[in-house]
């Protein structure tokens, strides 16, 4: 079936390319699985009313399901999967786009193929089942892709995997710097503080 791809986006990238990366995605998977969805819409950034800022900021993509006289429908923002502030996180970025869009529509479609299509999959096993659909889809993705590149690129693959697990620790970093983990927004003492405390009681 042919799925309606309609662009918002006014990033600066091949729409043409993105386009097409995402028809070569959309190859891969059993038609069944995309079965009554409509369309996908790239935007910059996500503005469902449903979400809170920091999820508009920060979410790649977004399910939307079958409503009363609406079909299902898939949403991508391009902005969010592309942009960062430091210069590692925006090479870091750039180097994995198509493989997080990949990652991103694999995982929309997982989304709508247990909410919709398959049975037996509980709440609680529904983010579980989704991460392991993304991955094996992903996986049947880059078994399709093998060509002439896979072969020119495969000596330089160590030195390029090295990269991105440095720039993902980079990442996380940064991530980790600017959002501090508190349970209600107070510093409380650490058990080690604590124990400290009583021996000097």
């Amino acid at each position: 079936m042919d799925i309606k791809i309609e662009n918002q986006s006014t990033v600066k990238l091949n729409l043409n390319k993105i386009i097409n990366h995402i028809n070569s995605v959309l190859e891969t998977v059993p038609p069944a699985h995309l079965r009554g969805i409509s369309k996908i819409l790239l935007v910059d950034r996500l503005e469902d009313p449903r979400l809170d800022a920091t999820q508009r900021a920060e979410l790649p993509g977004l399910y939307h399901p079958r409503l009363p006289g609406s079909p299902p429908w898939l949403e991508i923002a391009l902005e969010t999967l592309r942009s960062d502030t430091t210069w590692y996180k925006r090479w870091g970025r750039r180097l994995t786009f198509k493989a997080n869009l990949t990652a991103t529509l694999f995982s929309l479609i997982g989304q709508h193929y247990y909410l919709t299509l398959s049975h037996g999959v509980r709440k609680t096993q529904y983010e579980a089942a989704v991460r392991s659909y993304v991955e094996r889809q992903m996986t049947a993705y880059a078994e399709s892709r093998r060509g002439i590149r896979a072969a020119l690129l495969k000596p330089f693959k160590p030195a390029l995997d090295r990269l991105a697990r440095w720039l993902r620790k980079r990442y996380l970093q940064e991530m980790k710097a600017s959002n501090p983990r508190s349970t209600d927004g107070r510093n409380r003492p650490s058990r080690a503080s604590k124990r400290r405390r009583k021996r000097k009681r």
